[in-house]
């Protein structure tokens, strides 16, 4: 590589190339090395052109620091060298890409349904292994880009469920795009580098797993932990800062920081989902796709409805450590898939609480409650899934629940009413960790709250099932505390 000469892109002296040319092959490179503070891209690509009849060849790069792109599209270096033949551009290729790859540089390729870097016409087409769902809905997207747009029709929705859509979709948004080296455009979730696909997501995923296995069994040192935690940032761009002290606390070696991750995974997954497959959802200021996109029957209450004062009741009454929750909006909900899937067979059924960040909602009204990989309990460092195993957790005081919750932009906060079907309850006074179903003969476990009388290592009642059909939400409440 070293005995071809490299021409910065654009300078006076570089041998004039055809503007009507193909690219051949091209790659998206990436690495973000924690203890070396590198964040940085490598675009590649092999151009074919044609002069008077005969074949032309080059080799056209662009690299530099990935955080530059976010002010500046047109940050970094490009170069390009040039080659007589194919075969040897393909050579060249070859050798710059393993370089990049090898071991000791330690860039990653990207899988991105549409690049941001690169020549001109490499901008905006996808790059890399790109997953059969994305391709799709790129497919989809050039077919409804064909098509006349729809003329912009004024909302339907009830005002207070249009404001209850912004809100939750707002919050999802602005927590993406604060956390990740991101923003949603009508393409869906951009990087700097260019636009995600579910699976650059879900490699970014395999690398957490493999980081949290690491840490359950305590088999990880230091520079494993800061080498995968690097691994993992390569896939998926966060926004983690220049200074010393910012990058050292990046690394992902907390059970609070895994469980944060994980949601900021699913999160990305969720965006996508609702995105719909012409991927226009986020983009679309109109609140009705949004609803829609949540495949979610809500209803507001009107606080003269008895039902907004059953549930207010319930929520506000059921307070044991605090008085302070005080309900705003009630609404009904009805996700018909799990309705359908519901064990409306199994008995001892319950109204529990399930709280969740601001974040969450959009996800979990979208595709329900999802069992958990990583549970993190408020103020005590667990060293496993949860503290009777990796179930769903219901608590039947509002204010247990309420604090796994954030509060919004506005102020406000969620949780939800849920129908939970417990069966034959196996209680507990002592943490068990690592369940993974209830015990025979049992269809829930029940961390029993410690009392006067009782001695028991939990300080609130913990209900946790095992089987997501178990569960179904019925209220979404909106609450100060």
């Amino acid at each position: 590589m070293a005995s071809v000469k490299s021409y910065k892109f654009g300078d006076p002296g570089t041998p004039k190339f055809p503007d009507d040319f193909e690219i051949l092959k091209k790659a998206v490179l990436q690495v973000t090395d924690l203890k070396t503070n590198h964040n940085k891209y490598y675009g590649l690509e092999l151009h074919e052109g044609k002069v008077k009849g005969a074949l032309v060849y080059r080799v056209f790069t662009h690299y530099g620091r990935t955080d530059d792109l976010e002010t500046n599209p047109n940050a970094g270096q490009k170069e390009v060298r040039f080659a007589a033949t194919r075969a040897e551009a393909e050579g060249l290729y070859r050798e710059i890409y393993g370089e990049k790859t090898s071991a000791r540089k330690g860039y990653k390729e990207l899988a991105l349904a549409s690049s941001k870097i690169g020549s001109g016409k490499a901008r905006g087409t996808s790059s890399g292994a790109v997953d059969a769902k994305t391709i799709a809905k790129i497919e989809a997207g050039k077919a409804a880009g064909a098509a006349p747009a729809p003329a912009v029709k004024r909302s339907e929705l009830q005002p207070a469920l249009a404001a209850l859509v912004k809100y939750l979709y707002d919050e999802a948004t602005e927590a993406l795009t604060t956390t990740v080296q991101a923003k949603i455009t009508a393409e869906g979730i951009e990087t700097p580098l260019g636009v995600l696909t579910i699976g650059q997501i879900e490699k970014g995923e395999a690398i957490l797993d493999e980081l949290y296995d690491h840490f359950k069994k305590k088999t990880a040192s230091r520079a494993m932990m800061e080498s995968l935690s690097s691994d993992f940032y390569t896939m998926i761009p966060h926004r983690i800062g220049r200074s010393r002290a910012m990058v050292d606390a990046a690394v992902i070696d907390t059970l609070e920081e895994f469980h944060q991750k994980q949601e900021t995974l699913q999160l990305m997954k969720d965006m996508l989902q609702v995105n719909g497959d012409k991927g226009t959802v986020l983009y679309d200021s109109q609140l009705d796709g949004k609803y829609d996109a949540l495949k979610c029957e809500l209803g507001p209450l009107e606080r003269t409805n008895p039902t907004w004062q059953e549930v207010a009741d319930l929520v506000q009454k059921s307070q044991l450590r605090t008085r302070t929750i005080r309900v705003q909006s009630v609404y009904s909900v009805k996700r018909p898939v799990e309705h359908a899937a519901f064990a409306a067979g199994v008995p001892n059924q319950r109204l529990l609480f399930h709280g969740s960040r601001i974040k969450n909602w959009v996800g979990i009204l979208s595709r329900g409650i999802l069992l958990p990989k990583i549970v993190v309990s408020l103020g005590v460092n667990r060293t496993d899934a949860g503290w009777l195993g990796s179930g769903i957790y219901f608590g039947d005081a509002s204010c247990t629940s309420a604090g796994y919750t954030s509060p919004g932009r506005p102020g406000t906060r969620f949780l939800a009413v849920t129908r939970v079907a417990l069966g034959n309850v196996k209680d507990f006074t002592k943490i068990t960790y690592g369940l993974s179903a209830p015990p025979a003969g049992f269809h829930s476990c029940h961390g029993v709250r410690a009392r006067p009388g009782v001695t028991s290592q939990f300080a609130d009642d913990e209900y946790v099932i095992y089987d997501s059909r178990q569960q179904r939400l019925e209220y979404l409440v909106e609450f100060k505390m």
